[in-house]
């Protein structure tokens, strides 16, 4: 019986399998025999990723075999990005493919071993949050309401807005496979119940069905 991880790989394998640009992303990134810590969303300040570049050394210097992938960006962003992970050498750790169309960017979740939320403030939900939780791969996110409106300690690893933080929540999901699987398990059935497109229509479906009966005449 697959696990929810390979579930997950093989869905958006056939996604890849569809798509040329998708199909070698391993070894055109040099992911091969890597552990990748997936980063999907825009690179505004608010979104933290100086924060994951200052968090790179303290776990490249446990796993000398981390890579971050970095979705998104526009090439000002990026350079700004890669010059501060040059200041801290940890340039070559770093891949920037820059913007990704939306509807690839899970296809890239097949490389990842972790995906990271490292927002550092907001009170909207970013909407990659969703795609995580049905991505089969485990997720690192900041403690602060931005996520915790959708996720808790039971769907993703919660951590303090801080470097020294999300260096330590990033290695202990590496090192603790059995913590994975259950976050894993436990995001994907929340982003089948909760998020999911049958878990949408049903929703409109409810909201339909009260404002009808709002409006049936009351018998007195």
């Amino acid at each position: 019986m697959l696990s929810d991880r390979e579930h997950a790989i093989a869905a958006a394998a056939t996604l890849a399998s569809h798509s040329p640009a998708l199909s070698g992303l391993a070894g055109r990134y040099r992911t091969v025999g890597r552990q990748v810590i997936l980063y999907a969303g825009t690179f505004e300040p608010y979104q933290g990723l100086e924060l994951l570049v200052d968090a790179a050394p303290t776990v490249i210097s446990a796993k000398p075999n981390t890579a971050f992938l970095c979705l998104g960006g526009y090439a000002a962003q990026i350079a700004d990005l890669r010059g501060r992970a040059r200041d801290h050498r940890v340039e070559e750790y770093f891949i920037f493919p820059g913007m990704v169309p939306a509807e690839a960017v899970e296809g890239y979740f097949t490389l990842a071993d972790l995906l990271v939320s490292p927002r550092v403030s907001g009170t909207n939900t970013p909407l990659k949050i969703y795609s995580y939780l049905r991505s089969g791969v485990p997720i690192l996110a900041t403690n602060i309401r931005s996520h915790t409106q959708v996720l808790d300690s039971a769907v993703a690893l919660l951590v303090e807005p801080h470097a020294e933080a999300i260096a330590a929540g990033i290695l202990r999901l590496l090192e603790d496979g059995d913590l994975r699987r259950w976050l894993t398990h436990n995001a994907l059935r929340l982003g089948q119940e909760k998020f999911s497109t049958e878990a949408y229509y049903a929703k409109v479906a409810e909201v339909y069905a009260f404002l009808e009966a709002r409006k049936a005449p009351r018998v007195s």
